[in-house]
């Protein structure tokens, strides 16, 4: 009877804490819910924040690799401008010897020779005068004249120990000599508007004359021989208002390009031929004027 009744007590006890269990277990499922619907929204945040994190360090990786990468190809550009530049430089030092060497051969100039650099332009008027590194130690006098390939860059008007001034033919103070294809004779002289020209005074009156034509020295001179180029026919203008023909010549050089030339020590024995024929034929003159 004992047990029986402490069975029938057990039971009802054993029921409670079997229904409060599942109540309790009921309870924490639903608060369980509960806390996920809180809690779900804010690690969806949590995890969409870190995903943008590692996001931004791989732009700011990729970034830095970016600004690398452009850096080298920036220097790769340089070095391949620099390497362009010296080639070019190259070629056109090439160039320049590959002329003077011509020079040294031309049957025109047929006095010493001797090869010299620019060191620098007047800077007042880079068409006056320009500056060569020979002077008196290497022989270099007054009225020697200097050449750039076929064509006449001027005189020796100063010479100094170790450098000398070279009057370009463009300067307004130069008068030179010349004639054109022709044979008709004329003075050649520098302009005085500074643009590198030259002015063309035929010593007649000529309707032949035609733009393009080239001028040459004409050999009636103790410093320039016959035959050296002075330019071509740029321009010829008969404007009513000029008294005669304006002809301007281009020469072939611009004084800023000249990096070097050749100066010569030109006995010119023609030209003094030229002057003794003329001086003989004045002289007779006179001398039949006298009888």
């Amino acid at each position: 009877m004992k047990k029986e009744s402490k069975i029938k007590i057990l039971l009802p006890i054993l029921a409670v804490i079997v229904v409060t269990v599942l109540i309790f277990n009921r309870l924490l499922f639903k608060l369980k819910d509960q806390v996920d619907k809180v809690a779900l929204p804010i690690q969806s945040k949590v995890y969409s924040v870190a995903n943008r994190a590692i996001s931004l360090k791989d732009i700011i990786f990729s970034y830095e690799d970016i600004i690398a990468e452009n850096e080298n190809l920036k220097k790769e550009n340089m070095e391949l401008k620099i390497q362009k530049e010296r080639n070019q430089k190259i070629l056109e030092e090439n160039e320049r010897l590959s002329k003077l060497l011509e020079m040294k051969e031309n049957t025109i100039y047929k006095g010493e020779l001797k090869f010299a650099r620019v060191s620098f332009s007047d800077i007042n008027n880079l068409n006056n005068k320009i500056f060569i590194d020979l002077g008196k130690k290497d022989g270099i006098k007054v009225d020697m004249i200097a050449v750039y390939g076929d064509y006449l860059v001027g005189k020796i008007i100063d010479v100094h120990s170790n450098y000398s001034v070279v009057e370009l033919i463009t300067n307004p103070n130069s008068i030179i000599s010349a004639k054109t294809e022709a044979d008709i004779l004329g003075i050649a002289r520098g302009s005085d508007e500074e643009d590198g020209l030259l002015y063309f005074q035929p010593s007649i009156v000529e309707d032949n004359l035609k733009e393009g034509e080239e001028i040459v020295t004409s050999g009636v001179s103790n410093i320039f021989p016959e035959g050296i180029k002075v330019g071509k026919i740029e321009n010829i203008d008969d404007k009513e208002n000029y008294s005669y023909k304006r002809i301007t010549i281009k020469p072939a050089f611009e004084s800023k390009d000249l990096k070097e030339l050749i100066v010569i020590g030109h006995e010119n024995t023609v030209n003094k031929s030229i002057v003794k024929e003329e001086t003989e034929e004045v002289e007779e003159e006179k001398g039949e004027e006298s009888k």
